[in-house]
């Protein structure tokens, strides 16, 4: 009977434990559906002429200046840092299966994507406390931190890898459009279909957008590296600036802005419908 009792016990704590893990991170995902949706109305204000930051860090700033935009903010921070949480949470406990490179490769991408929402929510918080102070935007720091890298010895070769690897990461989201495999973390049983092929071409626009901005990131880390410039360097910011300045750049601009406005929608609706293992990696 004890054993029994135990045995309840145990699962009760392991239930609970993944039931706060599912909560954090569909805060989390949802937050993030909100800061692409303000990102892509940034951009559309960079295809006009009407803005110059067009990225993270803008898409927080533009949260605080609104109307109780302090309130607002504070429920920003909360989020990113629920968004940070979720992703630690996800490198350590990793996937189920065993620990081959497959499973060590996702622990080290929830690591780095836990530590970007982490910088995230600093800038937040730091906007929260002083209304910003005056520390640079996140293309600066980028490009301080390529410089550094390109001093080192090797360190060309170590910002090519880098900016390939990011060219990757931006391929694997463009494929998503003809694969759609993201369907298969979706539990859409009760949906009309009419329903499940809207949330399905969100998710494949959105993806699709988002994997053409990491794709120009990481060649602009490549070109860095090419040319030894960091100047090349830039962040989602930089990428959309470089592409409103090319050749038919503003109406580039604002298809790639409505992608990523789309794909701010379709993850503020799979935070909702999400399956719960793609939530906890239990």
């Amino acid at each position: 009977m004890s054993t029994t009792a135990g045995e309840r016990v145990r699962a009760v704590a392991r239930r609970d434990g993944v039931r706060w893990i599912e909560v954090v991170g569909r805060i989390g995902l949802a937050t993030q559906g909100v800061l692409y949706v303000v990102v892509g109305l940034l951009a559309q204000k960079v295809a006009s002429g009407r803005n110059d930051q067009a990225d993270e860090r803008g898409a927080i700033e533009a949260v605080s200046d609104q109307r109780f935009g302090r309130l607002l903010l504070l429920i920003l921070t909360i989020g990113l840092a629920l968004h940070c949480l979720w992703r630690l949470v996800l490198a350590i406990r990793g996937t189920p299966g065993d620990d081959d490179a497959g499973v060590v490769v996702k622990r080290i991408t929830e690591l780095g994507r836990g530590l970007l929402y982490g910088s995230f929510t600093f800038i937040a918080a730091k906007l929260l406390i002083d209304a910003g102070g005056n520390s640079g935007g996140s293309g600066e720091e980028q490009r301080k931190a390529v410089g550094t890298v390109l001093d080192w010895p090797g360190g060309k070769a170590i910002v090519v890898v880098l900016g390939l690897a990011v060219i990757a990461v931006g391929l694997w989201h463009t494929s998503e459009l003809f694969t759609r495999k993201f369907v298969d973390d979706l539990d859409l049983d009760g949906h009309s279909e009419a329903t499940r092929k809207v949330i399905t071409a969100l998710g494949s626009i959105g993806f699709l957008a988002r994997g053409l901005v990491f794709c120009m990131i990481g060649w602009f880390l490549v070109e860095s590296a090419l040319d030894n410039d960091p100047n090349h360097t830039g962040g989602l910011d930089q990428a959309l600036r470089r592409l409103a300045a090319s050749n038919h750049g503003p109406g580039l601009l604002r298809l790639v802005a409505l992608g990523l406005i789309v794909f701010g929608i379709y993850r503020i609706i799979e935070a909702r419908v999400r399956t719960r293992s793609a939530v906890t990696n239990p």
